[in-house]
């Protein structure tokens, strides 16, 4: 009995002996847990920021750039990394924009900047030193980049930040493009109202002159551009300038445009995208004696099948060229332009 007692009284100490040596891997496993749910807390928060962003009906989530700020500011305070930024391809101009960015560059860093930008548009991701670029996959048409450049005081690892990329990239692709088609539809719609405003004034019982002059203010404001002309073409096919206006027109009264008046010859539009590298484009001459013209546009007015004028305009306000849209929604405006212009001669020759 003796015996059997000394036994119990041992398999007590045994058993918590086994009990205190199991406690350690408990904790690893805790702390493995922790930092589990810490990263998928992490990728939730910014999935779930920019969920929200897109149905927000706030006007910094219906553009690419209002969507790319707010998730630079959010990404580099959850992480904090020493920058980040947004790239979005231009549909026009199919350059790499930076849309937004947190965080300062180093200077020092900023041709390999630039290297691992051209590498990331080939490749998933690429990483030289700090700098790590992720390419966004394409959604639409829409084409982009991540760069972000790694430091001493950020909470996740250069691994564990490519995991939380990986995850957040397709709901910052859909999000960027849902962004930009509704920017797309809010420009038709506020379109279809510059070419709405523009036909009320040609019908209106304004003289001829006056429903001229303000209708070129509308189809300047429907492109968005600088400035523009309307020109009126002769009988013996000389072309005169009837208007000037736009912000950027100030006292240019006298206009010669040799583009212009060949699209009054031959009937054909004309796009320059890039001015400076257009032979059309001549230095001092035509616009270019007033402002310096980086784009253009120059649509022929019609009255039925016969050539009367020629609508211009130059440099869109934002900087970027015009597009086959611009000219599209200028060239829609030909017949109403064209019916003024044929009353305005009308009553001349009723007058003479």
């Amino acid at each position: 009995m003796v015996g059997v007692r000394r036994k119990v009284s041992r398999t007590p100490s045994k058993k918590t002996s086994r009990r205190v040596s199991s406690v350690p891997r408990l904790k690893t496993a805790s702390r493995n847990k922790t930092s589990v749910l810490s990263m998928d807390r992490l990728i939730h928060t910014v999935q779930q920021r920019l969920f929200d962003t897109v149905r927000s009906p706030d006007e910094e989530g219906r553009s690419p750039i209002g969507v790319s700020a707010i998730f630079v500011q959010l990404f580099r305070r959850l992480t904090k990394v020493d920058g980040i930024a947004v790239y979005v391809r231009d549909e026009q101009t199919r350059v790499m924009t930076c849309l937004a960015e947190s965080g300062c560059r180093d200077a020092s860093l900023a041709t390999t900047w630039r290297e691992v930008l051209v590498k990331a548009e080939k490749n998933a991701q690429v990483v030289s030193g700090v700098l790590h670029g992720f390419r966004l996959h394409r959604i639409g048409r829409m084409e982009g980049l991540v760069m972000i450049q790694t430091g001493p005081s950020q909470r996740v690892s250069a691994a564990k930040l490519a995991r939380v990329l990986r995850a957040i990239e397709p709901w910052l692709a859909v999000a960027l493009d849902h962004a930009g088609l509704s920017v797309k539809y809010a420009a038709k719609i506020l379109r279809i109202q510059h070419m709405e405003q523009v036909s009320d004034l040609l019908n209106s019982a304004l003289t001829e002159e006056d429903k001229l002059r303000r209708a070129l203010d509308a189809a300047i404001r429907l492109v968005e551009a600088e400035a523009g002309a309307l020109f009126l073409g002769g009988d013996d096919g000389t072309l005169t300038v009837f208007a000037v206006s736009g912000e950027r027109a100030g006292a240019l009264t006298a206009l010669q445009s040799s583009i212009a008046a060949t699209v009054h010859r031959t009937g054909n539009p004309v796009l320059i995208t890039e001015a400076s590298r257009d032979a059309r484009v001549v230095a001092r001459e035509g616009w270019q004696a007033a402002l310096p013209v980086t784009s253009l546009v120059s649509v022929p007015v019609r009255a039925g099948i016969q050539a009367v004028g020629v609508l211009e305009v130059v440099n869109r306000r934002s900087g970027k060229p015009f597009s086959n849209w611009d000219v599209l929604g200028l060239a829609s405006l030909s017949n109403q332009f064209g019916l003024a212009i044929e009353n305005i001669r009308g009553g001349n020759n009723r007058r003479g």
